[in-house]
């Protein structure tokens, strides 16, 4: 029984997800990353809000953690990359507070431009201070929204309901996506310029943080008003607050921060700004909903292994793994063949020829680097596979060919050594039967599978019979057997696939038959029928 661990208060909604499909769970308030590195090691799923930071000294110990559950969008506080390393999938829930951080967004920009905070503090103190607290409307204005992904479509949307006029800044957006929303792609230079609201829906990248900063703040209009309900850090806190305290902008509303609980604040003392402690997405409605998405998305993956909302490797789910699992059975065979048959490899080049019926070959090359990484490394799976890979000092390189040579599509893995290379090939018949169709060059018809002698020898008579009767002679029954060649009379290829593990001493009886010129055991999952 798969067990999982929930952290930060998730939903019992989402709890009980877990255990009407059958799941151990233990429920626990937030841990430092100490306290979890202690008490990780006993479970196969981890579910967090904001208030625990899984850190790579925290996965440390994580022998038997395979997916850790995002109840939310952000994963900042997750370390992907000492995850990824450990074969454990990221997840989150991008969809589940979208409208809820939509409407906080609304509720920040109209407590901004109507000093709804300011105007309650003065009511609750006994005053009626009405004339100090002069609004101002946003219909008939300009907004302009950084990141115009779900968040940023539905607040685009409801700008409009207001009668605003929406521009937006988004690099991967299709101008006809932004057509379809109404709204008008700008370059984030021109979106400061013009707007009179700005708003960011944008992750946290490289090139986001600090998008608004103090060069972009100068060209704001002095009427601007800034809202972030997205990521601390796309706003540098100190270049807006010595600029609120200058009135170079008229005001801004932040529910994130750099450091959370905010520590420094700069903003202490400011009345033309609203601060929230990160609510965005603290509704009932989104908390329920998002902890039953993480739930659900995680028993999916423990149990079927489909990968959905995914931020470290890409989302597979679970109709689309089935209908890639013959090619995934496969590649992983050609790479644990390779592993075996290859000593001492530099790189892997791999390449797919001809009509795979996919246009993402990535869960296929992961089974691949997974395959010929199982004999070497302890615990690799196709989600950590490319990092070790690259630990190992192995280069990887993949490319796609328009048509293989003789079927339908071929996957091919060469192993380069500092002595050479090998290249074995395979591709499925009946689009689930596995089969090895090339090893250098030599066409063969080989299963996948189980005990597999490989013998190179000369393209001269009475060779394979002698092999088959040293293997006879020694009590091994050939359940296959596949023969290639080269060139007639020149170098030729046998495959067998035995019912049992071959001896070194039979291996060696094998390599002194005349002729013979090398003889490698391969050991695959299965058993040769």
């Amino acid at each position: 029984m798969a067990r999982v661990l929930v952290l930060d208060g998730l939903s019992e909604e989402g709890v009980n997800v877990f255990r009407e499909q059958g799941l151990e769970v233990d429920v626990k308030p937030p841990q430092s990353p100490a306290e979890l590195a202690a008490i990780i090691g006993d479970y196969d799923g981890l579910v967090v809000r904001s208030g625990t930071k899984v850190t790579a000294e925290a996965l440390e110990k994580a022998q038997n953690l395979k997916v850790i559950g995002r109840a939310g969008v952000g994963t900042d506080n997750i370390d992907k990359n000492a995850a990824t390393k450990k074969g454990i999938v990221v997840m989150n829930t991008p969809g589940g507070n979208t409208i809820s951080t939509c409407e906080h967004t609304f509720a920040l920009l109209f407590s901004l431009c109507r000093n709804v905070p300011l105007a309650n503090q003065s009511m609750q103190e006994g005053r009626w201070d009405r004339k100090k607290f002069m609004g101002t409307e946003v219909c008939g204005k300009t907004l302009g929204i950084v990141g115009l992904g779900r968040i940023g479509g539905e607040v685009a949307r409801r700008a409009q309901a207001f009668e605003m006029k929406v521009i937006a800044f988004d690099p991967i957006m299709t101008q006809l996506k932004a057509d379809a929303l109404g709204v008008e792609l700008v370059s984030v230079d021109e979106l400061v310029e013009r707007a009179d609201f700005i708003t960011l829906h944008a992750p946290m990248t490289e090139k986001t943080n600090n998008i608004i900063n103090a060069e972009r703040i100068a060209k704001m209009k002095p009427t601007c008003r800034i809202v972030n309900a997205a990521r601390g850090g796309l706003v540098n806190e100190q270049d807006l607050a010595e600029a609120l305290k200058a009135g170079k902008i008229a005001g801004a509303a932040l529910d994130v921060y750099t450091s959370e609980p905010f520590e420094d604040n700069p903003f202490i003392g400011l009345d033309n700004i609203v601060l929230t402690p990160h609510l965005a997405a603290s509704t009932d409605e989104a908390q329920l909903t998002v902890a039953v998405e993480v739930a659900e998305q995680m028993v999916d993956y423990l149990k079927t292994g489909a990968i959905v909302n995914a931020v470290n490797v890409p989302s597979l789910d679970a109709e689309t793994r089935e209908t890639l699992q013959p090619l995934l059975s496969l590649a992983e065979r050609l790479g644990q063949f390779q592993a075996t048959y290859s000593a001492r490899p530099t790189a892997l080049e791999i390449e797919y020829s001809g009509e795979l019926g996919i246009t993402d070959v990535y869960p296929i090359t992961s089974a691949i680097l997974a395959g010929f990484l199982r004999p070497m490394v302890e615990d690799v799976n196709t989600i950590s596979a490319p990092h070790q890979l690259k630990e190992h000092g192995i280069a990887c390189t993949e490319k796609r060919s328009p048509a293989a040579s003789d079927y339908a599509f071929e996957i091919g893995v060469t192993v380069v050594t500092n002595e050479g290379s090998h290249t074995v090939k395979g591709t499925l018949f009946d689009g689930n039967d596995p089969r090895i169709c090339s090893i250098d060059g030599m066409r063969v018809d080989a299963k996948p599978e189980g005990y597999m002698v490989i013998c190179i020898n000369d393209d001269v008579p009475q060779v394979i019979g002698r092999v088959c009767l040293t293997l006879g002679e020694a009590g091994i029954n050939i359940a296959n057997l596949s023969l290639g060649r080269a060139s007639r009379g020149g170098r030729a290829l046998t495959v067998l696939n035995l019912d049992e593990a071959v001896s070194d001493s039979v291996l060696d009886a094998i390599r002194g038959i005349p002729h013979v010129t090398g003889a490698s055991l391969v050991s695959l999952p299965g058993s040769t029928n």
